[in-house]
């Protein structure tokens, strides 16, 4: 069986497990079970309507139960229903915005009257679009051959599945746009532009991976490649499109508007042709079809019109119709024919707006986030592609554990490079953390090539104007609560896990820094399981309501805060330490934080794994091991 085929096989085993679950827990969970899982909402109320791009609406929804909104943790784009009787019988919709006790959707189509007039509630709907997405790319890419838009696909699949290596022509020096890029960086943009097939940009956290995307656009665009910039979030999507549509480049995104950012809404597919003068002409058209159905309906009502000419009539309005769509439908091909950079993510890649057409190049950031038939879905676009990630960050999410362990959770990125290692140009300058939050960091995932900008090397609290721990005087701590007692439990009805004893430290901690004249809002706390978040934002209530944030390592890949304060957890006298063995969570985990990082963790429980024992060794040579015992952490004397 070759790569593809297996693949194909996962995919689909993949997507089997995913309505599987789906299916189980809409009928084995009640609603309040589903609430507490994160991906229902209840006794939901129409607080506002706003109008947004395509001529859609955006509901803003608020609950009459407002503390559910604390364990919601649908996303962005992910689609749901509103239902009243039942979720099976509801409208579809999807999660357009996230404000403080509210959300908002966007309904695929016009609700009925009822949902104005009477609470209605919310449930997750099965995800089905993306499967089909993947399998058709798959199936694309084994036949191969010069069928489809990106032309002969047989080399570019075959550097993908790392059968053959990738190729490079002569690598130039360049005339950089930005030239504030660092050698590492410009090294990065030189190698992918002379990249003949694949070319790969690694990006550990803070070393500047979208500044270096940007460029590399830039120079492609300036040497007029069309280019297709896709990603496997929509956040991350929309990040290099604004950066990208700033730089004065023509810039389209593709997308329904509720997963797209408010600052690339003018650049949307739907904005532009709503706005250009055939929309005009087309609404004309379509308003006279109408105009032509009232008035022979109402003769027909009336007995003046006979059968033969209701039909004409009828036939003359579909033709207006027909008219209409055909001419936005051309319309929209203009606008993407002049488009020089379209941004979409990776499942979005096969708009139907974008019908065969071609790109010179695609862009693919997260591309060790993506699975590998959503990632097809956007390569089947051009003869060429940059892949740019971090395989020691998050890896794709594949919730069947038999097809992740049988190699969907890993990419191309990671193929290629483990079978050529020198493919990858390593972005190495970070700017984002203190060289003592970055030693570990750098020593266990990156060869202890990482370098700390200079303006960040030795940054500390005191710049922000916070007075000095002298129990904690350096920027990474480790508080270790090894024979305290505090031990980790399960509740009957929860997978998830808590600590009790740790979250009361973990808000005597965040208290303490805050006591030092740090705002909350500068702090950050990074649990590693879900049922300690809730536990967590309990206890630190008043400390969130001043922009304290607390969260999975998950919701914190892509993002960073002058202090994290991260919660390990896991306390049990077996040395188990369940899906904190996947290295790569706690590693986003430690490189989220700008000038403090503190963990609380049980090193007698952690410390049997290789990783943590390296760690705990790393926490003695840098003086940063305190002991539990130590202190009670009480918050300082102004």
């Amino acid at each position: 069986m070759n790569e593809l085929e297996r693949m194909a096989e996962l995919w689909e085993r993949e997507r089997r497990h995913q309505e599987a679950q789906f299916a189980e827990q809409m009928q084995a969970l009640s609603q309040r079970e589903r609430i507490e899982a994160g991906i229902a909402l209840r006794r939901l109320s129409i607080a506002e309507v706003d109008a947004t791009a395509g001529g859609r609406f955006l509901l803003w929804l608020e609950s009459a139960k407002p503390n559910d909104l604390e364990l919601f943790r649908l996303q962005v784009g992910d689609p749901v229903r509103l239902w009243i009787e039942a979720p099976a019988s509801g409208a579809r919709a999807t999660i357009a915005r996230r404000r403080g006790p509210s959300v908002a959707v966007i309904p695929d189509q016009e609700l009925p009257d009822e949902y104005f007039e009477a609470d209605f509630h919310l449930d997750r709907d099965a995800p089905k679009a993306t499967f089909e997405r993947g399998a058709a790319a798959i199936a694309r890419f084994r036949r191969g051959g010069r069928e489809g838009p990106a032309g002969d696909r047989g080399r570019l699949r075959d550097v993908l599945c790392a059968a053959e290596p990738p190729a490079f022509g002569d690598i130039e020096a360049l005339d950089l746009f930005d030239t504030d890029l660092h050698e590492a960086q410009a090294r990065a943009v030189s190698a992918a532009l002379a990249s003949q097939d694949v070319g790969l940009v690694l990006g550990p956290p803070g070393t500047g991976k979208t500044r270096t995307l940007v460029e590399v656009i830039r120079q492609l665009v300036s040497r007029g490649e069309r280019v297709l910039a896709t990603a496997a979030s929509n956040a991350a999507v929309d990040n290099l499109g604004e950066r990208v549509a700033r730089t004065g480049a023509g810039v389209v995104r593709l997308g329904h508007p509720a997963r797209v950012s408010p600052a690339l809404e003018d650049r949307t597919l739907d904005v532009l042709l709503r706005r250009s003068d055939d929309a005009a002409v087309a609404k004309n058209w379509l308003d006279q079809a109408s105009e032509i159905r009232r008035r022979a309906e109402a003769r027909r009502s009336r007995g003046r019109m006979s059968r033969r000419e209701f039909k004409d009539a009828l036939q003359e309005a579909r033709g207006l119709a027909r008219d209409a769509k055909n001419h936005l439908a051309r319309a929209e091909s203009a606008i993407l024919r002049r488009a020089q950079v379209v941004c979409a993510t990776a499942a979005g890649a096969d708009a139907a707006a974008l019908g065969s057409a071609n790109f010179d190049r695609v862009v693919l950031d997260e591309a060790t986030q993506a699975p590998d038939p959503i990632a097809l879905v956007a390569l089947a676009r051009a003869p060429r592609a940059i892949l740019a990630g971090d395989p020691h960050q998050l890896p794709p999410t594949v919730v069947d554990p038999d097809a992740a362990a049988a190699g969907l959770s890993r990419t191309f990125f990671e193929r290629i490079s483990e079978a050529y290692p020198k493919a990858p140009r390593m972005l190495v300058r970070q700017h984002r953390m203190h060289a003592g939050i970055m030693a570990f960091p750098s020593m266990s995932k990156y060869d202890g090539k990482l370098e700390a900008a200079p303006e960040v090397a030795a940054h500390e609290l005191a710049d922000l104007g916070a007075t000095d721990d002298p129990l904690r005087p350096s920027p990474f701590v480790f508080i270790d609560t090894a024979g305290t007692g505090w031990t980790e439990q399960r509740e009957a009805d929860d997978p998830s896990l808590s600590n009790p004893g740790h979250a009361e430290r973990v808000a005597a901690e965040v208290r303490r820094v805050i006591s030092r004249g740090v705002e909350p809002a500068q702090i950050s706390v990074i649990a590693a399981y879900r049922a300690q978040v809730r536990g967590l934002r309990e206890r630190l209530a008043p400390e969130r309501e001043a922009g304290l944030e607390v969260a999975t390592v998950d919701a914190f890949q892509g993002r960073e805060s002058e202090v994290v304060v991260v919660d390990l957890v896991r306390s049990n006298d077996r040395g188990e330490v369940g899906f904190l063995a996947d290295t790569r969570r706690m590693n986003v985990a430690l490189t989220r934080a700008r000038r403090m990082l503190l963990v609380v963790g049980d090193s007698a429980t952690v410390g049997g794994h290789p990783y943590y024992a390296s760690f705990l060794r790393h926490a003695e040579r840098a003086g940063a091991h305190l002991s539990a015992w130590a202190d009670a952490a009480e918050p300082l004397e102004g």
